[in-house]
């Protein structure tokens, strides 16, 4: 066995596996893009995360290689950025959350809103968008609906914006965010179905440790040990739970959650739809593979939002999501279709 190294900006690959070799590491760290490689690699732990207790091995072993080649890559791929966990998202619903999207009116003096929401741990997505009234677009959540309403209307007398709507979930039909890094677009994974009304880790009698620690898993042979010794479990139990728990929908999404843009993604569209049937139009967008979340909302102030039918996507370049807008224009025959491009992220990095 022989070790190739190659000197980066931020430090030094070490391949000891001679099948990696034939396929040069042009890292984006070296201002490139992905090697071979690690497109394969991130592929497999995206949308084929083995539910095993050896996860990583599996795919390494599926990929011809030796593990420690496997785990060093993703190590640099995690200190850097572009992985941001290997796990589970866990539904915020069996945590005991209601959750919102809300939009902020800023017009051009968004900042004092954006500081609010970017140290309020219970914001999970902050983004500046290009709608001509509500610019300021986030997931808030807490306790209850009445603890939200109280929050957001706090944070626009403080941050200065002029209105906000919020668009609470009557039903989220699907949630699953991974890359296709090979066609440049988004593309939901086989857990992507969601669960309606989970039951919390405790009313299946589940150590509700579990699922937090199950969130992100150590990059080593054998990660649900780690889990296993802290609940007084076997790995294969556990690994059984992880399952029992994604049928239920108290988890989802499993393998490795990226950093899009530090990949290439860098549009995304929010795009909403208006028709006759808001449910089978969020029905229709469920079916769309390229589509990350699809939620139908309801509007509060009454009335104030009619585009109710919600669906992410991503890609390289916007040209890719107009081709998917065709497609669903034709698929499924809204009366109103907006796209809502993000301009900015305002809480980039954060572990969803």
């Amino acid at each position: 066995m022989y070790k190739l190294y190659i000197q980066l900006n931020v430090g030094i690959y070490q391949h000891t596996n001679p099948l990696e070799l034939p396929t040069a590491l042009v890292s984006r760290l070296a201002g490139g893009s992905l090697s071979g490689l690690e497109v394969e690699l991130l592929m497999k732990l995206q949308y084929e995360f083995p539910l095993t207790p050896t996860p990583l091995l599996d795919v390494a072993e599926s990929l011809g290689l030796r593990f420690d080649a496997v785990s060093g890559v993703l190590r640099k791929l995690v200190d850097v950025g572009i992985v941001k966990r290997i796990g589970f998202y866990y539904n915020y619903k069996s945590q005991g959350h209601v959750a919102t999207l809300v939009a902020f009116s800023c017009r051009d003096s968004y900042e004092g809103v954006a500081r609010i929401l970017a140290e309020d741990p219970l914001v999970t997505h902050n983004f500046l968008r290009d709608h001509p009234v509500y610019n300021v677009w986030a997931v808030v959540k807490r306790g209850s609906r009445e603890e939200l309403l109280r929050y957001i209307d706090l944070v626009a007398r403080e941050g200065g914006a002029s209105g906000w709507v919020a668009l609470f979930s009557r039903r989220t039909f699907k949630l699953s965010v991974k890359f296709d890094l090979k066609e440049g677009i988004s593309r939901s994974g086989p857990y992507s179905a969601v669960v309606e009304d989970p039951p919390r880790p405790e009313d299946l009698g589940i150590n509700p440790m579990i699922p937090r620690l199950v969130r992100s898993l150590e990059l080593v042979e054998r990660p649900y040990s780690m889990v296993a010794s802290k609940v007084g479990l076997s790995e294969d139990e556990i690994v059984g739970l992880v399952k029992e728990m994604l049928d239920k929908g108290i988890l989802a999404d499993p393998g490795a959650a990226l950093e899009g843009r530090s990949l290439g993604f860098t549009e995304n569209a929010m795009v909403v739809m208006e028709g006759d049937d808001d449910w089978r139009l969020c029905e229709c967008a469920t079916e769309l593979p390229y589509s990350t979340h699809v939620v139908l909302r309801e509007p509060y102030p009454p009335g104030s939002w009619t585009h109710n039918c919600y669906f992410m996507i991503h890609a390289t370049s916007r040209s890719k999501i107009e081709g998917v807008l065709g497609d669903v224009k034709r698929r499924c025959k809204p009366r109103s279709i907006m796209p809502i491009y993000s301009l900015a992220d305002l809480k980039p990095g954060v572990v969803r």
